[in-house]
């Protein structure tokens, strides 16, 4: 199945979930346990859409924890910016976006934790996105800026346990450490 494929069947399979709400605190709550192994620091999150992981969840525990959370804003050219959790706007993708300052890759090279969006992702820890490659190019930025001066903060992607699955995996595509679902988080495995 091409990514295209994978990603139409998964985006189908999210809309037809029924009320995922129990699901979301669970995956909120272990969120919080990784990034309670973690060093002190800021978070990297995202606005979980209402058929993604965490909906509704993510956010409220994140700033439970008194942690400075770095959200993406979309730019030009499949890029994103990174700026303090604080007043939004809506976005260019109809996403929620901090209105702070701007700041690049290095924000992210900051964290203690980074968490990031998937449609599906495979045991080895690549993930499918919807397909602008957007956290792909953060990834690989991040990785380059960190290979300078490490080490890299873990990266963490949030996924119900049937979008655990294999994907298609190109050259550009960036593995995350962990795999966070409702019943727990795991490291990715080895492979590929």
């Amino acid at each position: 199945m091409s990514k295209e494929e994978l990603r139409r069947a998964l985006t189908r399979a999210r809309r037809a979930r029924p009320a995922k709400r129990e699901e979301d605190a669970a995956l909120a709550a272990q969120c919080l346990r990784l990034l309670g192994r973690c060093s002190p620091g800021p978070v990297a999150a995202y606005h979980p859409l209402p058929s993604e992981p965490g909906h509704g969840a993510l956010l409220p525990a994140l700033r439970g924890t008194g942690r400075d959370i770095y959200l993406p804003i979309s730019l030009p050219g499949g890029r994103l910016a990174w700026a303090l959790d604080g007043p939004s706007r809506p976005g260019h993708l109809g996403i929620p976006e901090p209105a702070g300052p701007r700041r690049g890759t290095e924000a992210l090279a900051s964290c203690a934790l980074v968490l990031v969006p998937t449609l599906g992702i495979s045991p080895e820890g690549y993930r499918l996105g919807k397909g602008g490659g957007y956290y792909d190019r953060a990834l690989a930025d991040l990785a380059a800026l960190t290979a300078l001066a490490p080490p890299r903060p873990p990266i963490a992607a949030l996924a119900y346990p049937e979008e655990i699955i294999p994907v298609p995996v190109e050259p550009h595509d960036q593995a995350v450490d962990y795999i966070v679902e409702p019943g727990g988080w795991r490291a990715k495995s080895k492979g590929v």
